[in-house]
């Protein structure tokens, strides 16, 4: 109850103190006095009157340097065991109020370090997307054993959505939804020309089943054609998509050093947001999302002033070998990687500072 009625005092001072100043803003010349302390601990015995007669020459003017704290419940109230310290806001003295455990920290502007969620920045795929091509890059002996379409159920020329055909080949078990290819070009090894590095199937549209005619035929309807669709077109069991809706872009696990083998078209130059073939894939352990360099292939050149310095026999000599000085290539653009294969991969160009060209590198960025 003794403390309760303390509390009401002090609160009760308070209140009518601020009502006394509330009328007009005192000047602030000769406020605090000289041998004031710079934190005082409130006692269950103190008055408002005498607490400010520790600060102040005039306690009257108590409102003026009174600073409640918002973060504080019932901050317009001191109580016993508050301890208040003198600083300055603005340049004008202030009594703050601390309770139980807080402190009175002063801030100011600092520097301050905060980790990238990834070292590279993230894309939305909406931003990319439209330059993904639905492409596939296959092996001979899966396009061997693809089934394909034999005829078309009605007596139109032209296959297209809406129309149903007929197919044959081996079906896998519990799958009804195909996606019809057509072979484009074959991929062969730079280094062997025998060696097929994988076979580049043009996306003509997509099919489902409708009914099993025999063991090795079906009929199919065609849901969507982007193409025109022939007798002969391969169908392949419809890809998941690997991407999310964003993605983020990660350096390749291995050292690579692969080339531009192709671009979408019969293009010989492409630029930003086209897409290329490359001979790095899932063999090589590249990943969707990995960010890749282009590089120029670097020039060859006689060094005239080495040669100056050579003997006539040692500068015939290098004549007859052909040696030549190597320059490095130096990087003109980036690439992403959006859909991988066993051997190949289709890359988007993220920026280009030149034109890109086949016989243009891909390597570590």
């Amino acid at each position: 109850m003794k403390t309760r009625f303390r509390q009401f005092v002090l609160s009760l001072s308070l209140v009518l103190i601020g009502g006394l100043c509330s009328t007009a803003a005192l000047a602030q010349g000769g406020l605090l006095k000289l041998d004031r302390p710079e934190s005082y601990t409130v006692s269950e015995s103190d008055t408002l009157w005498n607490i400010a007669s520790q600060f102040l020459q005039d306690p009257e003017r108590w409102p003026e340097v009174w600073q409640p704290d918002p973060y504080l419940d019932n901050s317009d109230f001191i109580y016993p065991g508050d301890t208040l310290k003198l600083s300055y806001v603005d340049g004008s003295p202030r009594i703050l109020v601390q309770r139980g455990d807080r402190t009175v920290e002063e801030l100011g502007p600092v520097m301050r370090e905060e980790a990238l969620s990834s070292s590279i920045p993230a894309i939305p795929l909406e931003s990319i997307e439209n330059s993904f091509t639905r492409n596939r890059i296959v092996s001979e002996e899966l396009l061997e054993s693809a089934a394909y379409i034999v005829d078309n159920v009605a007596d139109n020329l032209a296959i297209a959505t809406g129309d149903e055909v007929y197919a044959r080949g081996n079906w896998p078990t519990g799958t009804t939804s195909f996606e019809v290819y057509r072979p484009l070009r074959e991929h062969l090894d730079d280094e062997d020309d025998d060696i097929v590095l994988g076979v580049e199937l043009e996306y003509m549209g997509f099919a489902s089943i409708t009914d099993i005619e025999s063991p090795d035929v079906r009929r199919l309807l065609i849901n969507n054609s982007y193409k025109e669709i022939r007798v002969g077109d391969r169908l392949l069991v419809r890809e998941e998509s690997t991407i999310g809706a964003t993605i983020f872009p990660t350096e390749p696990v291995e050292n690579l050093d692969g080339s531009i083998v192709a671009f979408l078209g019969n293009e010989t130059m492409a630029s930003q947001l086209d897409t290329i073939v490359i001979d790095l894939g899932l063999s090589d352990n590249l990943a969707v999302g990995d960010v890749l360099a282009i590089s120029k292939v670097g020039s060859e050149m006689v060094d005239e002033i080495e040669r100056e310095r050579m003997s006539f026999r040692e500068r015939m000599r290098a004549i007859f070998r052909g040696d030549r000085l190597a320059l490095p290539g130096n990087e003109t653009g980036t690439v992403l990687v959006y859909r991988t294969f066993e051997d190949m991969s289709y890359a988007v160009i993220l920026n280009s500072l030149e034109p890109i060209e086949l016989t243009d590198r891909v390597v570590n960025p």
